[in-house]
């Protein structure tokens, strides 16, 4: 049994990345202020958690030192594009001091420990083709994806200096049940269900899609992979990008109701990229990793599933 500690894992990403380890017989702590994730997303597992709720800005070696994990989870950030835009002072304290503290906790522990570090594809430079792990390849376009980029900085020094394992995990676009977030896929819905007219920006750009629960698998082999002593950053997505009126196709299907989008002005992004795709050819040779479940299979499972819901899918 691993002890492991996951920041955020009451959110989106977090939750699913908790039923996986407790489906592996972990013991689990879980760290978050609960402003955008709930107690309610670990369903039925919430008897098998102990959840801490406290800011990940603040101290926490006495969480730490107490629990002892062998095994360190950091999500908890600010990841809405327009939320971190509309304060970028904020995202930067979350996001950049959050992993200091986490990082900083993590060096006062008496084991060994492994630490996953969750960045984004936002740390890449625009780009037509698939994006590959390499530093000359990175170049923010934003607030948020900066963010990211200085939180890979703070984890690498770190794995310098004390010689601890880091897996850095580029996440792409993550999508499934649960998402606490109004990006495209979980707002598309939200209207699809409604019944109302379905207001969407630009429907043009590709995004590669990744389901929630591959995410989960992804995070736990790299975990394993640096509890070997080993660090590495790694893209983790399909290796697939759709466009937004595909996604919408996809969706249509599952409603007897016609579609007809209409372009929403407060919803087009002052800087945008035509083009967001992962190579995942590392974590492909590193952890044995690939997605198992198609962006059709995950829509339906998005669409059929409330908010919160535990899904697996073969």
């Amino acid at each position: 049994m691993m002890r492991c500690l996951v920041t955020g894992g009451c959110g989106f990403v977090g939750s699913a990345l908790v039923r996986r380890l407790l489906a592996e017989s972990c013991e689990v702590v879980v760290v978050d202020d609960l402003s955008r994730g709930s107690r309610e997303n670990l369903g039925a597992d919430q008897a098998r958690v102990r959840v801490i709720e406290q800011d990940v800005t603040d101290s926490l070696g006495r969480v730490f030192s107490s629990f002892q994990p062998e095994a360190v989870f950091h999500l908890a950030a600010l990841h809405f594009i327009p939320d971190c835009d509309a304060d970028p002072a904020r995202c930067l304290r979350v996001n950049v001091d959050g992993t200091r503290s986490v990082l900083e906790a993590a060096a006062g522990l008496r084991g060994p420990v492994s630490v996953v570090v969750a960045s984004s594809a936002a740390v890449y430079a625009p780009a037509d083709g698939p994006h590959q792990e390499q530093e000359d390849s990175l170049g923010p376009i934003d607030v948020y994806g900066q963010s990211k980029r200085w939180t890979e900085e703070l984890a690498v020094e770190f794995a310098a200096r004390t010689g601890t394992g880091v897996g850095i995990a580029r996440l792409f676009n993550v999508f499934g049940p649960g998402e606490t977030n109004a990006h495209f896929i979980p707002s598309l819905i939200s209207q699809l269900k409604a019944g109302e007219s379905v207001r969407l920006g630009n429907l043009s750009t590709k995004r590669d899609y990744v389901f929630v629960d591959d995410v989960a698998d992804a995070l736990l082999r790299l975990a394993r992979y640096a509890g070997d002593g080993q660090s590495a950053t790694v893209n983790i997505g399909s290796g697939r990008a759709y466009a937004g009126d595909e996604v919408v196709e996809a969706l249509a299907g599952m409603t007897a109701a016609g579609v007809a989008p209409v372009t929403d002005p407060s919803r087009l992004r002052p800087v945008d990229r035509p083009v967001l795709l992962a190579d995942p050819t590392m974590a492909q040779k590193l952890l044995d990793w690939a997605p198992r479940t198609s962006l059709v299979d995950g829509l339906r499972a998005a669409w059929d599933r409330p908010a919160g819901a535990g899904v697996t899918l073969a």
